[in-house]
């Protein structure tokens, strides 16, 4: 991953002027500023060399008085900006002048400053601003860990704790690690509590404790449809919507996974073996176990049948034309007794 050159320059002690953190994983921008708190800010010393401040209450200029600061008993001062407002689109023509006392500042940055600029979400990378950050300092964009990078950073958290885990299980939490590694971090320390003294987390151990996110429910509501559990089904559906999931959603999810089996069958037949069919679908290796499997138990009419009806309940429901959770209720009765 591109951030992980950062890392190997704050291990080595190579700081830039400034930084742009951006993008969507929130939790990893956090832990890398951490990182360089501790290698900037001396202990005892962070209250005179360290600034935090909202960058859509404090003006441009204020940022610049506090990059230009000189360090007290410290080489460096640290100053970060989130919500960098002057780093989006202009929303407004008077926006437009905001960012010149930054643009000014970044001519001749401070030696004796980091200064990093926090934002979530995506920059406007044909501004000014985003284009000199770039050119004297350092832009690492802070994507969601997926596969293997994922996998990795899941194994790396249990050994720090003297954990291993099966690969089964491994699999499963990199499902639901979708969610982000906030979430994923307090289901990770949930495992380490109830696991005790258990060198090796199981895949039970990791399904009777996580959390189930609408994307495991989904798996599970097929499951419950192909082998006609009604009543299971019911249950499921039910309790992924009193989660407070919105029904579009999970039409979404459910529009996906029936058509990555119709797709996996698909191949199948023709003559692909497992492997090739993951490497043609490009989706992960567990998605598509779970959607060969599922399509053992569907003939291609069933499948087609099934996005037939959700593709209807999704009109009726852009529509206006019923109630969501009645309109999903009849969906898979349709599907089940079909």
């Amino acid at each position: 991953m591109e951030y992980q050159a950062l890392n190997n320059s704050i291990n080595r002690g190579v700081l830039a002027t400034v930084y742009l953190f951006h993008g969507t994983e929130d939790f990893l921008m956090e832990r890398y500023l951490d990182k360089l708190k501790a290698i900037i800010l001396p202990q005892g010393l962070e209250d005179f060399n360290f600034d935090r401040v909202d960058g859509e209450k404090v003006t441009p200029e204020r940022v610049v008085e506090l990059a230009s600061m000189m360090p007290v008993m410290a080489e460096k001062r640290l100053i970060i900006i989130d919500n960098p407002v002057y780093l989006l689109a202009n929303k407004t023509k008077e926006d437009k002048y905001e960012d010149k006392p930054l643009l000014e500042y970044l001519q001749n940055p401070n030696p004796s400053s980091c200064v990093v600029f926090k934002l979530i979400g995506s920059p406007d990378k044909r501004k000014k601003l985003f284009k000199a950050i770039a050119e004297k300092g350092q832009v690492y964009e802070f994507a969601p860990l997926k596969g293997r990078h994922l996998e990795e950073w899941i194994i790396s958290f249990l050994q720090e704790k003297g954990k291993k885990i099966q690969p089964e299980a491994l699999t499963y939490l990199t499902i639901i690690g979708s969610n982000g590694l906030n979430f994923l971090e307090k289901e990770l320390e949930k495992l380490l509590i109830y696991s005790g003294d258990e060198p090796i987390i199981s895949l039970e151990t990791v399904q009777n404790v996580v959390t189930k996110t609408i994307e495991v429910n989904v798996f599970d509501l097929i499951d419950s449809v192909a082998n006609k559990e009604v009543e299971r089904a019911w249950d499921l559906l039910h309790t992924t919507l009193a989660s407070g999931e919105a029904p579009m959603k999970l039409i979404y999810l459910l529009v996906r996974q029936f058509r990555l089996i119709l797709i996996a069958k698909d191949l199948l037949n023709q003559g692909c073996t497992e492997k090739q069919i993951k490497e043609k679908m490009d989706v992960h290796p567990y998605v598509v176990k779970k959607a060969l499997a599922q399509g053992r138990k569907f003939s291609e009419r069933e499948l087609v049948n099934a996005l037939e009806k959700l593709l209807e309940t999704e009109i009726l429901l852009k529509s206006g034309g019923g109630d969501p959770e009645k309109l999903l209720e009849n969906f898979i009765v349709g599907v089940c007794v079909s």
